[in-house]
């Protein structure tokens, strides 16, 4: 049974919350209006390295590649604004959360006799009814590797608080970029990275227990309007934080946790798109929580959280998010369709098959393990 694999709570730590900035994004200043105004859009750098949410350790300093940061940031450009029509919401971020948490699914994988490669536990959100999951590819990469022929290991679905094993599941869709630049970072305890491309998605095939599969499943509606997501709105967070847990806890009595928090900044990666939101420290800023849900007060999920920088406690650290724009505009150029009308072909089964004889022998390529 999966649950009697042993792994090692640093095994799980060092995999799970991995990819952080240091090749900076730049960051970018919106005002949302209803009606036409305009907007400023500057320049923004760090000066520290980060770090990943799970050793509490601090990184040595690592100055910022010249090539991709500016030294001197540009005068502000004043562009059209980002025009997004708003209703007034009618609930409350704290009953959001408890129509979201049915929603949330903990990807919890274990080394295998034998294999090379730790376990990791990660954070998923389901966002469509017939069973799809969108979570990091960070995560996602432990799904892959249940394929490899000398090093796997074996994932499930857990669901609930404390989360239980419940499926199993297969890729649908997977960055081929993101793979390319970090697929030799599998073995690295404190790997980096500005989370671009960070993203997977995962469907649920069978039960763990031969039962049918639910007709339906509960999910989180998403919005991947470019802007909807902006500095100082309120968002809830959630997710399934492991970084201070031992081994036994993490398989036995993982909870998941929530808190509400106001945007901080914005970064893009390559333009003025909005791809990075910047969350700042709160509870849920620990390993683990890499795939969790980052909902508006609308109750639509704008984002998932990826990385974080160095700080000695959680208050301390930065927590980062992919919004769902950069995810959908990532998702078009990885399969020729955006999320939605992906989602709209079905046949998921049949896909992730495909998946699976297609491109999982030329992904688990990449690795050199």
């Amino acid at each position: 049974m999966f649950e009697n694999i042993l792994f090692t709570l640093q095994g799980i730590l060092a995999s799970v919350f991995t990819l952080v900035s240091i090749a900076i994004p730049t960051q970018v200043e919106y005002t949302r209006s209803i009606q036409a105004t305009t907007t400023i859009v500057q320049e923004y750098t760090l000066s520290t390295t980060t770090d990943p949410l799970g050793p509490e350790k601090p990184l040595p300093t690592v100055e910022p590649d010249p090539i991709a940061t500016k030294p001197t940031p540009p005068e502000p450009e004043v562009i059209e604004t980002i025009v997004i029509p708003v209703a007034t919401p009618t609930v409350s971020l704290e009953t959001i959360n408890t129509t979201t948490l049915p929603a949330l699914v903990n990807i919890f994988c274990g080394s295998t006799q034998g294999s090379t490669i730790t376990g990791a536990t990660g954070t998923g959100v389901i966002i469509d009814p017939r069973g799809v999951i969108l979570t990091n590819a960070h995560v996602a990469q432990y799904l892959l590797l249940q394929n490899h022929s000398t090093a796997p290991v074996s994932c499930v679905i857990r669901t609930g608080a404390p989360a239980k094993p419940k499926y199993k599941a297969e890729i649908l869709a997977f960055p081929s970029a993101w793979l390319e630049n970090h697929a030799k970072d599998i073995r690295v305890e404190s790997p980096t990275g500005t989370g671009e491309h960070d993203w997977a998605l995962v469907y649920i095939t069978k039960t763990l227990d031969g039962s049918p599969l639910p007709e339906t499943y509960s999910f989180v509606p998403y919005d991947v309007q470019q802007g909807v997501a902006q500095t100082n709105d309120s968002v809830l967070l959630t997710g399934y934080p492991a970084g201070f847990l031992s081994g036994s806890t993490l398989q036995r009595n993982l909870w998941t946790a929530s808190t509400i928090v106001n945007i901080k900044r914005v970064y893009t990666f390559k333009e003025r798109s909005i791809d990075l939101l910047s969350l700042g420290g709160s509870i849920v800023a620990q390993g683990g929580v890499s795939g969790g849900a980052v909902i508006n007060v609308w109750g639509n999920l704008v984002g998932i959280m990826v990385t974080s920088t160095t700080g000695e406690t959680t208050d301390d650290r930065d927590l980062r998010a992919l919004t769902l724009s950069h995810i959908n505009t990532s998702i078009l150029e990885h399969t020729g369709y955006e999320l939605f009308d992906l989602l709209e072909l079905g046949n998921f089964k049949e896909r992730t098959d495909t998946f699976k004889t297609d491109s999982i022998p030329t992904l688990l390529g990449l690795y050199t393990i």
